[in-house]
């Protein structure tokens, strides 16, 4: 596109990288199939979990035994929810070892009598239990006291292993350890009196309550696994009687107490050699509690994001795996999909197909809402009847990761390839422009500014054999075509000039012979100027074609210009019609040069200058010098030239004589041309610009000086 006198585009190398970039569809075509993949591994997995749920629920069928939820239990008490730990508990009556779980805290109890919470926790050896208070003021043991029920303490209820009544009392007597004791059946005096350690726990006291922190052998429960707890608040540290007592379970039990909700210990054993790497396997009873856990999702996070890999890894290789997760929808934070209420009952709608009978799978999102998780859900049968239902869960990570380092693979045989091929594009596309320019250099310098031809000019790449190479050739075929037009141009004058001139002379000579013998004046002058116009056309003819041979031929010697200058004047005052006003100055001006051209140069511009110049008025010519330049600035009023023109005035043939200028010889616009040759052979230049009030025209000749004095 052209905007003024520029060319506005793309350049080659540009274009050339343009198209290189289609080759990025190759690696986009390559993650499209990856994304293709990763949905037909998913659906393969999904299809795989279902066939594995289906041979566990064969496994257990029939195995109803397995699915009695608390073992020859009898209670219809609500149940005590016991809740897998996530890791050791420290007994210091503080719940930070509970990592959260204390937000499933039951509550009981309401005013006036004591309000408390409840968790309870498991580690498949003992029974751990965090017991919270409300009471402003706590009534201690005294430890005169004989009796335990003069102070707040807490009832243990529970049915042994002969499922007898069992009873433990927990008291204290201020921040610290607690003491519990085996009591009566009026829970009063201890029996026997000693101190019973299977209980053990540490309470905290603080202005709103006071928290106990305990642990109980699994053991201690019987087959019926019941358990229960009351708080007894005693208000009057003198009275020490029992204001009121709040239970777990209601007055009128009939012997009963809390079932205690766990997850059977035979079950687990049986699937925990079925369990599956990064997989977690469920089984549930028809009412969708959980009886066994295999296995898990929260230790499962993506091996490239593991800890120390990412430490010793380098800054490069964690940018790389971040953008490679990012494309394949991996999420480096660690999976979060622990509900400490789904490891006692669960309740989803694939759950509630599978106890319909149908087996199924299903994706779903983690409970961090970060990562995806396949389920799937088969029914354990017993005969025709539903008793349970199998669950495995596994998330799409190993998918996610097969998937990572297929597209790294992809990605880095993409990115050597695109790099090669993109270095090979700017290094052929960077030699292709090199070529070009230096075919364009070459071609500008096979002729100067004013479109003469110069002589010894070389074509490179004319050896090529492609394109290029051909353009080079047929180039270097029309530069030499043109310049040997151009010295056939140069020699037309010298051979006009002989065989002109001949014919001439005999012209001449046959007119002086009809002026002597007496012809009609006036034809014979008419033929004499008709023959000077021709002689003077020729003499310039071959004056141009002859003058760069003979500035380059003609001896520069130092010259003073000054000097020269003045005595041209002098001689040319005689016979210009317009006053010459001389301006320079009185120390003498050096240059390297030749005085014949000098006083070319003069002739050609004052002729000019006298041409055009207003009839009365004067010629200014002034000479001034720097250090390195000497300047003839010849001025003169008259006609200006306009600013389109004055880029062309110096060039071959310009000529802009016409009726209105007083000389009426003939000019073929060969004056100022002649000028400039010979001011850029003494190393300066020819420039022309109008006068500021546009009454005239200044040429300014530049000369460069010498170091003769």
């Amino acid at each position: 596109m052209k905007i003024g006198s520029r060319f506005i585009g793309p350049r080659l190398g540009s274009k050339l990288l343009l198209a290189g970039c289609v080759l990025l569809l190759i690696p986009w075509l390559g993650l499209q199939s990856l994304r293709a993949m990763q949905q037909f591994l998913t659906e393969g997995q999904a299809a795989a979990q279902l066939l594995s749920a289906r041979g566990i629920a064969a496994l257990l069928h029939g195995r109803r035994d397995l699915f009695a939820g608390s073992p020859e239990s009898t209670s219809r008490l609500p149940g005590l929810q016991l809740y897998p730990l996530p890791g050791r508990i420290l007994l210091d009556g503080f719940a930070e070892d509970w990592q959260g779980l204390e937000q499933h805290s039951t509550h009981y109890g309401k005013a006036p009598g004591p309000q408390f919470s409840l968790l309870l926790g498991t580690n498949k050896q003992g029974i751990y239990g965090l017991l919270n208070v409300r009471d402003t003021s706590p009534v201690y043991r005294h430890p005169a006291y004989l009796r335990l029920d003069h102070s707040d303490h807490v009832r243990v209820y529970f049915k042994d292993a002969n499922n007898e009544e069992g009873r433990l009392l927990i008291t204290f007597e201020g921040s610290g350890k607690i003491t519990v004791y085996a009591v009566d059946s009026d829970w009063r005096i201890a029996t026997p009196g000693n101190p019973d350690y299977r209980l053990q726990g540490y309470v905290d006291i603080d202005a709103h309550g006071y928290s106990i922190e305990f642990s109980l052998p699994l053991a201690t429960l019987g087959k019926q696994r019941q358990l229960g707890l009351a708080v007894v608040d005693v208000d009057d540290p003198r009275e020490r009687t029992i204001a009121h007592i709040s239970r777990t379970f209601p007055d009128m039990n009939h012997g009963n107490f809390n079932p205690v909700l766990m997850r059977s210990v035979a079950m687990e054993a049986i699937i925990q050699g079925l369990q599956k790497q990064e997989a977690q396997i469920w089984i549930l009873d028809r009412a969708l509690n959980v009886h066994a856990i295999a296995g898990g999702l929260s230790d499962q996070t993506e091996d490239y994001l593991n800890t120390e890999q990412r430490r010793s890894s380098s800054l490069w290789q964690n940018f790389s795996d971040a953008i490679l997760g990012a494309l394949v929808g991996a999420n480096k934070q660690r999976l979060k999909d622990f509900d400490p209420q789904q490891t006692l009952s669960r309740d989803d709608a694939l759950l509630r197909t599978a106890i319909s009978g149908v087996g199924s799978a299903q994706r779903r999102t983690s409970l961090d809402g970060d990562h995806e998780i396949i389920a799937a859900a088969v029914p354990i049968l017993d005969g025709q009847n539903i008793i349970g239902v199998v669950l495995i869960e596994q998330s799409t990570a190993t998918i996610l990761r097969l998937q990572r380092r297929s597209l790294q693979h992809i990605a880095l045989l993409s990115l050597l390839s695109l790099s090669a091929i993109v270095i090979v594009l700017l290094l052929f596309s960077a030699r292709l422009t090199w070529r070009i320019t230096r075919l364009g250099r070459d071609t500008d310098r096979a002729s100067d500014e004013w479109g003469r031809m110069r002589q010894r000019v070389s074509i490179s790449g004319t050896h090529a054999a492609d394109e290029i190479g051909d353009l080079s050739r047929n180039i270097e075929q029309l530069l030499a075509r043109l310049n040997r037009y151009q010295k056939f141009l140069s020699a037309v004058p010298r051979t006009l000039r002989h065989e002109i001139k001949n014919p001439l002379n005999t012209a001449a000579t046959s007119l002086e012979h009809l002026q002597t013998q007496g012809g009609d004046r006036v034809y014979v002058d008419s033929a004499q100027r008709g023959l000077e116009r021709i002689s003077a056309i020729v003499d310039n003819l071959a004056e141009a074609a002859s003058l760069e041979d003979a500035l380059h031929s003609d001896e520069i010697l130092p010259l003073n210009v000054s000097a020269l200058l003045s005595t041209y004047i002098k001689h040319l005052r005689k016979r210009c019609p317009h006053k010459i006003v001389l301006t320079a100055p009185g120390d003498d001006i050096w240059i390297q040069g030749s005085d014949i051209h000098i006083e070319q140069l003069l002739d050609k511009l004052l002729d000019n200058a006298s041409d055009f110049a207003t009839s009365g008025s004067s010629i200014a010519i002034n000479l001034t010098s720097t250090k390195n330049h000497c300047f003839i600035r010849i001025k003169n009023h008259g006609p200006t030239i306009a600013e389109t023109e004055l880029l062309e005035l110096f060039q071959l043939f310009h000529s802009r004589r016409d009726s209105q200028t007083k000389n009426t010889g003939q000019h073929l616009g060969l004056g100022l041309y002649i000028a400039r040759l010979i001011c850029e052979r003494h190393g300066g230049d020819l420039a022309v610009k109008n006068l500021a009030r546009n009454d005239g025209v200044e040429f300014t000749a530049t000369l460069a000086l010498t170091g003769v004095s």
